[in-house]
């Protein structure tokens, strides 16, 4: 595996480390700040998830198609290109449910 994918393949796992942490605090935290900090935070660590997915060689990607990376890229252009329809009860369910998911995808790969 390339250098880059390795370290990409980390980063994706480190951001979704944050994300528990976030998840950690609790959904009344995520949803009660009035100026909406927790759903940015998420909402920034979906989108340089994506920014790592994109970062990938297609060899990466093809030799691991059950981690949904089409989907991962899809969620991060839509929340960095249609932000003002974003819907952060589906950001919070993003980072309760598919980011424990996809770490655990990516930790499950061979990347060293």
């Amino acid at each position: 595996m390339k250098q880059r994918d390795t370290a990409a393949l980390r980063e994706i796992v480190r951001l979704c480390a944050v994300g528990s942490n976030l998840v950690a605090r609790g959904e009344e935290w995520y949803l009660g700040d009035p100026d909406n900090v927790p759903g940015l935070a998420a909402e920034s660590l979906i989108i340089k998830i994506g920014e790592n997915v994109a970062r990938l060689s297609p060899d990466t990607t093809d030799r691991h198609p059950e981690v949904p990376w089409s989907l991962i890229k899809r969620m991060r252009d839509r929340l960095a290109h249609h932000y003002e329809g974003t819907d952060y009860g589906a950001v919070w369910d993003t980072i309760v449910v598919d980011l424990p998911t996809i770490s655990r995808y990516i930790q499950s790969l061979n990347t060293t």
